[in-house]
């Protein structure tokens, strides 16, 4: 395709691009004015109705018919000698005949909710229709009729609906775009005519005869000259391209020298690769551990989910709803068990990843405590659980907030599920020297000497727990392991059958900022 083409076509469809807009948002623009034409007539037509049937209250001693009276019979006249209509109703009628449409019944709900008007645009038998509603409200002279109905002044009495065809002004519509189409058309090329004439004269031309040129370097023809003066960037263009034309034989040599070193740079780029991918391998090798050690911790939940799978599907067992209630909170408690798992893997894995990053934020401790603590209402109030809080408000971190939730939703999760009925639980934070210094302490369970050197490991539950607690054994590795990111320590004390005290020390993570 050549240049000219391009630029015919891609011009064109760039114009294209930018009119269709501009057309879409005048004729929006066009259209809204009309409709608020619309709407501004059949306001002003409300208000009229308004002011006549205010007239006749007010004179209701000179004048025979009331205002509903008068209304109802200026709506017929209008009807057979205007082209709008309108309509006064009520949801409470006196008189059935004046019974609301939809849209009155609509525009009425609106009122009651201290709406002032309401309108709708609708199509009927081809025709579209301008539909308007404001209400009535009380006033001292209506009071005359309606006192009887209970009413006051300022309550909502009823509204007049207007109705105002729109076949005059959509046709001024369709004849103001058939002109803008006209204008645009003619708009459209006279642009492309002029444009496309300028740029052959301008570039199309001056390029020619550089493509000439450049097809002579091509047959190894150095001695053609360009000679542009256009004064412009074509000159320059060409300036530099005949520069070009008396150096490029003296470039070889660069060459060399720049693939030299663009083989030094692959060279080092294979080096960072072969890093990569012993990076890449410990990876691996750390998916594998944890593929056998979630396939090992999986295979007890699995075959208890199975057990009481078949337990429910026997005809004979499934009658019994002990059985089945049994059945289906240990189907429960072992998923929330997988469950459990697989998303401590998967905060084990973001840790282990060599480039995972904390992000820091200022938070309350205090509110976050608070919301663990209430995130366990139920368990605690099972168990009956004493709570003692010993923190102040006052006290601000600046940390990662998913890792200091992670690190004292486990501590806290274990205070209470391994403490004992009516057990104790005391939550203490304290600041020394500027470090964070938490205690947790439980009277559950406790931990016996030879397993608190182990708590800490991957996967590892003490006999005593595993047979009387779900778990995984990961949440305290996880703790650990942020608590070392953090430079901070994590003590254990504890005696076997009467309580635990885990004790996390946090440097610089306290904010001091206002």
């Amino acid at each position: 395709m050549k240049l000219t083409t391009k630029i015919i076509f891609y011009l064109s469809t760039t114009i294209v691009i930018i009119i269709i807009p501009i057309w879409m948002i005048l004729i929006h623009h066009q259209k809204v004015i009309l409709y608020e034409q619309a709407h501004v007539q059949a306001r002003s037509l409300f208000k009229l109705i308004v002011v006549a049937r205010q007239w006749v209250a007010d004179n209701k001693d000179r004048i025979e018919p009331v205002p509903a009276v008068f209304t109802k019979e200026l709506s017929k006249y209008a009807e057979r000698m205007a082209d709008f209509k309108f309509h006064i109703t009520s949801l409470k009628l006196v008189n059935p005949k004046n019974k609301p449409n939809e849209f009155e019944v609509r525009a009425l709900h609106y009122f009651e909710q201290g709406r002032k008007e309401y309108s709708e645009v609708s199509q009927k038998d081809g025709n579209k229709y301008y539909w308007y509603m404001a209400p009535l409200r009380i006033n001292k002279a209506c009071l005359k009729c309606h006192q009887y109905q209970g009413y006051k002044v300022g309550d909502l009495r009823g509204g007049i609906s207007i109705v105002i065809p729109l076949h005059d002004i959509e046709k001024t519509l369709k004849d103001y775009n058939f002109l803008f189409y006209i204008l645009g058309f003619i708009f459209f090329v006279l642009i492309l005519f002029v444009v496309v004439v300028l740029i052959n004269n301008l570039i199309i031309k001056h390029i020619k005869k550089l493509e000439k040129a450049a097809k002579n370097v091509i047959q190894k023809n150095y001695n053609n000259r360009t000679n542009i003066k256009t004064g412009d960037e074509l000159e320059e263009l060409s300036v530099a391209f005949d520069e070009m034309n008396e150096r490029i034989a003296k470039s070889e040599e660069i060459l060399k020298s720049r693939l030299k070193s663009a083989i030094s740079k692959y060279v080092n780029m294979v080096e960072e690769l072969k890093k990569r991918n012993d990076e890449l391998k410990g990876l691996s090798q750390f998916k594998s551990d944890v593929i056998d050690s979630v396939s090992h911790e999986m295979r007890t939940p699995m075959t208890k989910i199975l057990s009481y799978s078949e337990i429910i599907t026997d005809p004979e067992l499934s009658k019994d709803p002990e059985i089945l209630e049994k059945a289906g909170k240990i189907i429960k408690n072992n998923l929330l068990l997988m469950k459990t798992l697989f998303d401590q893997m998967i905060t084990m894995s973001k840790l282990d990843h060599s480039k995972f990053e904390y992000l820091s934020t200022h938070f309350s401790l205090s509110e976050y405590i608070d919301k663990i603590l209430n995130n366990y209402n139920k368990e605690i109030s099972e168990k009956e659980l004493s709570i003692t809080k010993n923190y102040s408000d006052d006290i601000f971190l600046y940390m990662d907030e998913n890792a200091f939730f992670y690190l004292m939703n486990n501590l806290i999760v274990n205070a209470i599920k391994y403490n004992k009925f009516r057990g104790i639980l005391e939550i203490a934070v304290r600041v020394e020297n500027n470090n964070l210094i938490i205690d947790i302490y439980d009277t559950g369970i406790g931990i016996s000497t030879s397993d608190k050197e182990k708590i800490f490991n991957r996967f590892f539950r003490s006999e005593r727990s595993k047979k009387s607690y779900p778990g995984t054994g990961i949440g305290l590795s996880i703790v650990n392991r942020i608590i070392k990111d953090y430079n901070g320590e994590i003590y254990v004390e504890s005696k076997e059958g009467l309580y635990s005290k885990f004790t996390v020390i946090l440097p610089g993570v306290v904010f001091k900022g206002n």
